[in-house]
């Protein structure tokens, strides 16, 4: 199932960080493949997802982390959730909110 990406507005930032620092070339592109597989398959393998206790999104719901990066110190992860969906024209839109796009804490 297909969902919409939407950003809060840390992890946009983090995101535009990454877009304009030519360093982090290679960790921007490992984010945006794991967006990708976000956004086409939650449950792929390489995004090794699970719950991530320590944050809670906005409205208290389970946040998840997901790899970009692994065997690598201080490796990067998208953190996020599930919702809120949104509805369109009577057709509900299944929706992840990214929380944060950072180093492993």
């Amino acid at each position: 199932m297909r969902r919409k990406l939407v950003y809060t507005n840390t992890a946009d930032q983090q995101y535009e960080e990454l877009l304009n620092d030519p360093a982090k070339k290679g960790v921007l592109k490992q984010v945006q493949k794991t967006l990708g597989f976000l956004e086409t398959n939650v449950r792929h393998p390489s995004l090794q997802t699970h719950e991530y206790s320590s944050l809670q999104g906005f409205k208290g719901e389970k946040v998840w982390e997901a790899y970009a990066q692994q065997d690598t110190s201080a490796a990067y992860r998208v953190f996020f959730h599930y919702g809120p969906d949104i509805t369109k024209k009577g057709k509900r839109i299944p929706v992840i909110t990214v929380v944060a796009i950072t180093l492993h804490p």
